[in-house]
């Protein structure tokens, strides 16, 4: 009769499958792990006899990836994102992962088998894969699924820690021209649909298209002349109380249209309207009640600023077919609803607005975010900048003129007074500027100005007389 293994005691194996297997033993019991290599079955057995040592081994289940992850939707997802957010969850778990690793045990699953799932999406020269920004969402997904399973006890670790994805590539905005923005809006002016001012008012203020079919006229103040973004309205895939999608069936719809909350909590945000957007707000306004008059109990007011004709809320398909439609009358290609956010934000920072006043306006969780989107609006922005800056300087004369258009002129040299000796030779005014008058120049979050605050500097007339009592 063999000898019984005592804890902790492992051995590797190679089959005749070309497969690896290792073996140890816990509680007196033989268990196995497998894997492609011998350096890949040699890590997952050193962490198993650790565990084992440490006492923190986690008996094996018989969980696969696919059930934990379909209980982890139903039990953890479902109750606590939104439905997008839900929908695209059970789309990357029945459509990538199920397939592909979801009958792997769960803990059995390894950063290798993320690694390799992850590389493959990732698609080739040869053969297309997800985007970037589509990898990792799945990888957050995964992630948050894999740190519930450790907090349930199902695994020791998450395996998804050490796994590297590839970088995010920033995608080209579309954004119009100037002339193309005018071409647009005149376009928008005429058409029928009175709706279509939407579109206008769209890239005048940046909100998304969600958003905008959202906004009710009890989100406007008359006496401030600001609107408030409070909610948005989408088409979502219906889901039952499983979370399950609903399938389409014969008289019943699959869809239906959602006001739910903003994409984020800064989201939900108020924005002013500059007065000649205003006055065509009320203009639109006096012919959306002509119109409700003229149809009196055939319009059903729901109280929606870009209501169909009939008083109902629109549906972002269909708007976006009428978008569709003026644009290629516009002549203008390739233009896309969200253009007009991308648009906005570029004629904002061309017009010297504050990078952290745009990113309020957007919507945006960090100033971060705006500045990655539209920082390659900036390098022109600076320069603007910068001349605006010729007001506040005083000239030094170092050039021995005090004709003001030395200012033109090329300089040889760099326009300052090294040192104290410097200064007594010249017999010329040092000028003094405390750090903190330059390290403070800040940009005002006033989002009625959105314009650049700047610190007079000050001139010490008296600094020959200092230096020399101080000498």
């Amino acid at each position: 009769m063999g000898k019984k293994k005592a804890n902790g005691e492992g051995s590797i194996t190679k089959r005749k499958d070309g497969r690896y297997m290792g073996r140890y033993t816990v509680e007196s019991k033989r268990k196995a792990v497998y894997g492609d290599s011998f350096e890949e079955v040699r890590q997952k057995l050193n962490e198993i006899l650790n565990e084992i040592a440490k006492g923190a081994y986690v008996e094996p289940n018989k969980y696969s990836v696919e059930k934990w992850l379909r209980e982890w939707l139903e039990l953890y997802a479902l109750p606590t994102v939104k439905r997008s957010t839900y929908i695209s969850y059970e789309g990357y778990v029945r459509i990538h992962l199920v397939p592909e690793i979801g009958q792997i045990k769960l803990t059995s699953l390894s950063t290798r088998d993320l690694q390799k799932f992850f590389k493959e999406k990732a698609g080739t020269e040869e053969k297309k894969g997800l985007a970037p920004k589509t990898l990792r969402n799945i990888y957050n997904m995964l992630h948050s699924a894999l740190d519930q399973a450790v907090a349930d006890h199902k695994i020791l670790r998450n395996p998804t820690l050490n796994v590297k994805l590839p970088k995010v590539k920033s995608k080209e905005m579309r954004v119009l021209t100037v002339e193309e923005q005018a071409v647009l809006q005149d376009a928008v002016s005429r058409v029928d649909e009175l709706h279509a001012y939407g579109i206008t008012f769209a890239v005048s203020t940046g909100v998304r298209l969600g958003e905008l079919l959202a906004l009710r006229w009890k989100d406007v103040s008359e006496k401030e002349h600001y609107i408030y973004v409070r909610r948005t309205l989408g088409r979502l895939q219906k889901v039952d109380e499983k979370g399950h999608l609903v399938k389409k069936e014969k008289g019943t719809p699959s869809t239906e249209i959602v006001v739910r909350s903003p994409k984020s909590e800064l989201s939900m945000r108020k924005i002013p309207l500059f007065d000649e957007l205003w006055d065509d707000l009320m203009a639109y306004k006096e012919k959306q009640n002509a119109l409700k008059d003229a149809l009196g109990s055939e319009y059903q007011d729901q109280g929606y600023i870009f209501a169909t004709p009939l008083g109902h809320h629109n549906d972002p398909k269909v708007y976006q077919t009428l978008f569709k439609r003026i644009v290629a009358d516009a002549g203008i290609e390739s233009a896309n609803f969200h253009a007009l956010r991308h648009t906005f934000a570029t004629r904002a920072l061309e017009s010297g607005m504050d990078i952290k006043v745009l990113s309020a306006l957007l919507g945006h969780a960090q100033a971060s975010t705006t500045l990655n989107l539209y920082g390659h609006v900036l390098p022109d922005h600076k320069k603007i900048s910068m001349e605006k800056m010729r007001g506040n300087y005083m000239s030094c004369s170092i050039s021995g003129s005090s004709d003001d258009t030395s200012a033109d002129a090329p300089q040889t040299q760099d326009p300052t007074i090294s040192t104290i000796e410097d200064a007594r030779h010249n017999q010329e005014p040092t000028i003094s500027i405390a750090a903190e008058d330059i390290q403070g120049l800040e940009l005002s979050g006033d989002t009625n100005t959105a314009m650049p605050q700047i610190r007079d500097l000050a001139i010490d007339t008296n600094a020959n007389e200092k230096q020399a009592q101080a000498s």
